[in-house]
């Protein structure tokens, strides 16, 4: 059986997952409650295999929740389940530690399926929110702006980022790299622009990518 915790503040859709749950011979409801301050103080205890997890709550908000479960369990599987499709919810989310994004609006088979497949060691992603991620990781860079800097496209990756105002630890959360490889290729970046502060990189590059 696959063991489920729910974090869920609206009632009535708390009661029609935990009612979804019971349909299938494969899962197990065992928590379910409208904030994460008790699951945040017992999952070590109750050990569930898959946590649902809404983003707008009262307190904690399901973001920091997922920050905070994992530190206590990092191996514990939680996926988004909310009624936000913006990028800001999303790559929080998911820089948090989520290996999924659903939408409410989503089909019941699908929050079904996506359960067995997160504890099988699967992502999940509603279509569309991958559209979306997908749409953003293929930006187009101005790379024409660029040109005579000999910057690689992992360096214009890191460059767009930098500008955009994100830390080293997001960067590297969300290029999928190591702090320490992200600080060499900060370090590449400056030496081939000749810059030496990020206030002096947005003031001198912060149009390209706008």
């Amino acid at each position: 059986m696959i063991r489920v915790a729910v974090v869920e503040d609206n009632h009535a859709f708390r009661k029609s997952l935990e009612a979804l749950i019971s349909t299938s011979a494969e899962i197990e409801l065992i928590f379910s409650d409208e904030n994460s301050y008790k699951l945040i103080q017992i999952v070590q205890i109750i050990q569930p295999d898959v946590v649902i997890m809404d983003i707008e709550m009262p307190g904690i908000n399901g973001i920091e929740s997922v920050i905070r479960l994992k530190e206590k369990s990092p191996s514990l599987n939680i996926f988004m389940l909310t009624v936000f499709e913006d990028m800001d919810n999303i790559f929080e989310s998911l820089k948090a530690g989520a290996v999924g994004y659903l939408l409410k609006k989503d089909k019941p088979e699908l929050i079904l399926d996506s359960i067995i497949k997160v504890k099988n060691g699967e992502s999940v992603m509603n279509g569309k929110i991958a559209r979306k991620v997908l749409e953003y990781f293929n930006r187009p860079l101005r790379k024409s702006s660029l040109e005579g800097y000999s910057l690689s496209r992992r360096e214009q990756e890191i460059l767009q980022l930098l500008v955009e105002g994100l830390s080293y630890k997001q960067i590297a959360a969300q290029c999928f790299i190591t702090l320490d490889t992200v600080s060499t290729h900060v370090k590449k970046i400056y030496s081939k622009l000749n810059i030496h502060s990020r206030p002096e990189l947005s003031a001198k590059f912060g149009s390209y990518f706008h």
